[in-house]
């Protein structure tokens, strides 16, 4: 059983009750709060980027998608060996506990649920036994010990469900005429809600049914004088006409309510408004939402709850569902508010008192006014968008504590920050998974579900077969799942189809929407206009200057482009209590930030002339630093650091270069073309590496930068198989030549002896290798990264030209270098011609040994090009060893490897293609049919099961 209904533990052993089975040790605090976030969903899926906003919210707490994954494992094992029958399935876009029948907070729901009905139907007996059960599963507050926002709005929900549970008991008892019984629950629940007046009733009932008339009327005495001093208030018509019945001691109070009917569900609420305006159509997406906010208003004691979020993520509408879903809990009337068209904080009171019927509150206090006329009334007060009002929400919040029967749902875009606020966050709709393909997976997503359905209203014959339903989640992902800006898109479908709807998305975003819909919700840009307005002068000018951002920034990266004395981290702060900024939950350890992509697109429509340049250039200087910073990480201890944060940041250190080249600072954009060009090599990120440097070589540049840009054009087309552009390293040997630039010579001449290798034009080869290790020691170089693989390269040709021995001296002292610098990408660059040296020589231990840290060092730096490598040598020496089953599989994946990374980064080794190709004949031999499919099987293993596979 997993439980929550007190401190979060998993017992195994089978048992129902809360003290059978043994306690299993599920991890750290963070695998309990991931459970714990599980658990809150328990039988749908929560995406992963929910489970990181519910667990690692809070900046600086270590979020990753990764860390998210890792302990996702730790605890499918786990809760595989507490032997519940429970597990954690993947399942786009995440993850989805399948827990049927173990999680007490269910079966608590289901128990009451179930007395409910039984009390309903008269089954008394079988009422009491199920709600006892019920109460029975609770060990103290629920979610005790998971100290998260998530937590704590699930906490109050069920924990008025559980104040309903023991009402309802009560109930049962006095029915059942279990008078005694009922007096013996009722007084720690009295102490525990001194004001609830449900549990006074009850207790004045039994206590007059056991002929203690005079205490029932003190306990009434002393709830008027409790609600006097704390609210200015009497006790509520139902209390005082059951006070009055005792006063003449009705006859009829004695009389037990076993034999009476079931009472009649009240009638519904009515629903007052103030210019609420809201479609008709369905609401979409929300229906947890809606059963959440409906749970916390009508059962948890909960009376002023607060949902937050980004303009346009559906606010209102979830606002008004839930105001129709409560009114039955509302007997005294459900009132919508709507704020937006008020400017005065002031107003705000007196139109609530409007709304619920006050004739007028002008020339009055007005909070002692609609406090007057609302204090006996149970009322649901829905105060619609009021962020731009925030000084009204103190009076909001005491007139909250003068009504005792008064509850009040508020829209905003930024917390009120009062006493009894519960602030839920509403997020955009869940998108399916990046990678997920299958069009009924893709239906499934709440943000396809609405563009379908608004889609549908303009163009009925809308049918989603796999194009169209991978454009539209294309559409969704752009829009960043905002239900407003996916309606807006959707309202197009009958001019054009969803492809073209996705390649023209920002011209149709311009467009305008239903003429219902108020004015600030026509475009999506209307909205956040909106949002915009309520913005200081200093919050609006860091919004605009944020756009110049790509893929998330941090805080000193904003601070760079900020203007000076900027309080970068409270402007922060502000804009994500507005929505507008939104923490980025996918960098571990670091404090970042994000725009969803509207909010991006319309900070860049603000951002102009000098102000724009201005911060463009503050963001090319910052990211300049970065990457110059950044790049001798790569060849050192720090290469796994340094490759993770350039990995983070790529999008604005490619922005940024690509501002150099368009406003003409070529030599900044070459600066950091040749701070990237590892990075690209390792990544293959080709394609992008040679666009930029081709930009840098069309511009007006420096000598030295030019000389560089060549070497980076020729790494980047060598990597891709072009040796005859590659052939740009001929021109940057000349230049660099020209100028004195030592390094850039040696870079651009190994590049003319890798070409050399590459064609088979090996004493050539060697001759520029030769001269690259004498340049660099030269240069004051030796044994730093090149020269390890000059070394490297020369025992190639010597390997090639079949002589082994004369290798092994030249990769020993690149080994040496390598690890002496402890530098992972040349130690295993270095392991892997020392494999084919070692496999040459028939040593076949010593070359295993060398493959097991190479294909290690590989994943650890991401590396998948060289790791396709390592396996394929892996290949030869398990055939070698007789292991002709596994050569198949590993083959198979090798193959599936270098199709992902999608080119031959590494064409200067020179593995023995005659030994690999016997290796698969004699696999194919030996497994006749079956060599297929251990290929196919090798080609469908992710990185960690090839690893697994090859050295475990």
């Amino acid at each position: 059983m997993i439980e929550v209904l007190g401190p979060l533990q998993v017992r195994s052993g089978g048992t129902d009750g809360p003290s059978g089975g043994g306690t299993v040790d599920i991890g750290s605090p963070r695998h309990r709060e991931v459970l714990a976030a599980l658990v809150a969903d328990a039988g749908r899926v929560v995406s992963t980027d929910t489970l990181l906003e519910r667990v690692w919210g809070d900046v600086g707490r270590g979020a990753s998608t990764s860390n998210l994954h890792a302990v996702i494992s730790r605890l499918r094992a786990r809760l595989a060996g507490a032997g519940l029958g429970v597990g954690i399935a993947t399942a786009s876009p995440g993850y989805r506990l399948d827990a049927p029948g173990a999680v007490d907070a269910i079966r608590f729901q289901d128990l009451l649920a179930r007395g409910r009905a039984a009390y309903a139907a008269g089954d008394l007996s079988p009422a009491r036994e199920l709600l006892d059960e019920a109460l029975a599963l609770w060990r103290g507050p629920a979610y005790a010990d998971i100290r998260l926002p998530f937590a704590e709005v699930e906490a109050a929900r069920l924990e008025g469900q559980r104040l309903a549970a023991c009402e309802l008991l009560v109930d049962v008892e006095l029915a059942l005429g279990r008078y005694a019984t009922a007096l013996d629950r009722l007084p720690p629940l009295v102490a525990e809600h001194p004001l609830r007046e449900s549990f006074r009733r009850q207790q004045m009932l039994a206590l007059y049914r056991t002929g203690r008339q005079a205490e029932a009327l003190e306990v009434y005495a002393d709830l008027r004088g409790v609600l006097a001093e704390e609210l200015g208030i009497d006790p509520g018509p139902e209390l005082q006409e059951l006070h009055q019945r005792v006063l003449e001691q009705d006859e009829d109070l004695r009389v037990t309510e076993a034999d009476d009917p079931a009472p009649a569900p009240p009638a519904a609420a009515p629903l007052w408004h103030s210019e609420v305006v809201v479609p008709a159509d369905d609401l979409v997406g929300r229906e947890h939402d809606v059963a959440q906010l409906t749970d916390l208003l009508t059962g948890s004691g909960q009376r002023l709850v607060t949902v937050t979020g980004v303009g346009g993520v559906g606010k209102t509408r979830l606002a008004y569902a839930v105001a129709r879903a409560s009114r039955e809990a509302f007997p005294d009337g459900v009132v919508l508010v709507s704020l937006a068209p008020v400017t005065d904080p002031a107003l705000v009171l007196p139109l609530v008192g409007r709304a619920a019927g006050l004739a007028g509150a002008e020339g009055l206090d007005p909070l002692e006014a609609v406090a007057g006329h609302l204090r006996s009334r149970k009322v649901l007060v829905v105060a619609d968008n009021l962020e731009h009002l925030l000084d009204a929400a103190p009076d909001l919040a005491r007139l909250v504590a003068m009504c005792p029967r008064l509850s009040v749902l508020v829209t905003s875009r930024t917390t009120l920050r009062v006493r009894g606020e519960l602030h839920y966050q509403l997020a955009p709709l869940e998108l399916p998974g990046e990678g997920e393909a299958d069009a009924d997976v893709l239906a499934r997503s709440a943000a396809v579900a609405l563009f379908v359905d608004r889609a549908r209203g303009v163009q009925p014959d809308l049918v989603l077969d796999p194009p169209t339903a991978a454009a539209v989640a294309g559409i969704c992902r752009r829009l960043a799942g905002i239900p407003l800006a996916i309606e807006l898109a959707a309202a197009r479908a009958n001019l054009m189809p969803p492809a073209l709807l996705l390649e023209h998305l920002d011209r149709v975003m311009a467009g305008t929407g239903a003429r219902d819909l108020p004015a600030r919700q026509r475009t999506m840009r209307a909205a956040l206009e909106w949002s915009h307005r309520l913005l200081g002068p200093e919050q609006q000018q860091v919004l605009r200057r944020l756009a110049v951002f790509s893929g998330g920034f941090t805080l000193d990266a904003v601070q760079a482009v900020v203007p000076p004395g900027t309080d970068a981290f409270g402007v922060l702060e502000e804009l994500v209590a507005h929505s507008l900024v939104q923490r980025d939950l996918d960098d571990p350890g670091v404090l970042r930030f994000r725009l969803l992509e509207p909010v991006a697109q319309f900070a860049g429509e603000l951002l102009g002339g000098d102000e724009a340049r201005a911060a463009r250039d503050a963001h090319l200087a910052h990211f300049l630093r970065f990457a110059e910073d950044t790049e001798p990480g790569f060849r050192g201890a720090r290469t796994r650091e340094a490759l993770a944060v350039t990995h983070r940041e790529h999008a604005n250190l490619v922005a940024a270069t690509e501002w150099a080249l368009a406003s003409g600072q070529g030599d900044l954009a070459g600066r950091i073309v040749w701070a990237m060009w590892l990075f690209w090599w390792l990544r293959g990120n080709l394609l992008e590496g040679r666009r930029l440097a081709q930009g840098v070589l069309d511009q007006p540049t420096s000598d030295e930068v030019r000389a560089r840009a060549h070497a980076v054009m020729g790494a980047m087309t060598f990597a891709q198989g072009d040796t005859r552009l590659a052939r740009h390293w001929c021109t940057g040997v000349r230049l660099a030549r020209s100028i004195g630039d030592v390094e850039a010579e040696a870079h651009n001449l190994a590049g003319e002896g890798l070409i050399a290798l590459a064609e088979g034009h090996l004493d050539e080869a060697e001759v520029r290798f030769v001269d690259t290790i004498r340049l660099t020691e030269e240069g004051g170089l030796a044994g730093g990264w090149l020269w390890t693989l000059a070394h490297v390269w020369q025992a190639t040709v010597r390997l090639v030209l079949g002589f082994p021995d004369q290798a092994e001296p030249l990769l020993a002292a690149a080994l040496a270098a390598a690890r002496a610098r402890r530098d992972p990408l040349a130690t295993y660059i270095t392991l892997f011609t020392s494999v084919q040296a070692a496999t040459a020589s028939g040593d076949l231990a010593t070359a295993r040994a060398q493959l097991d840290e190479g294909i290690a060092l590989s994943v650890e730096t991401g590396d998948l090009a060289n790791l396709a490598y390592f396996v394929e040598a892996l290949a030869v020496v398990e055939s070698q060893q007789g292991g002709h089953d596994r050569v198949a599989v590993l083959h198979g994946a090798a193959t599936r490897l270098r199709e992902t990374v999608g080119a031959n980064v590494y064409g200067y080794y020179k593995p023995d293609e005659q030994l690999l190709a016997a290796s698969l004949v004699a696999s194919r031999e030996r497994l006749g049919a079956a060599y297929d499919e251990a290929v196919a099987h090798g080609r469908s293993l992710d990185v960690p099961a090839v690893v697994r596979f090859a050295v475990g």
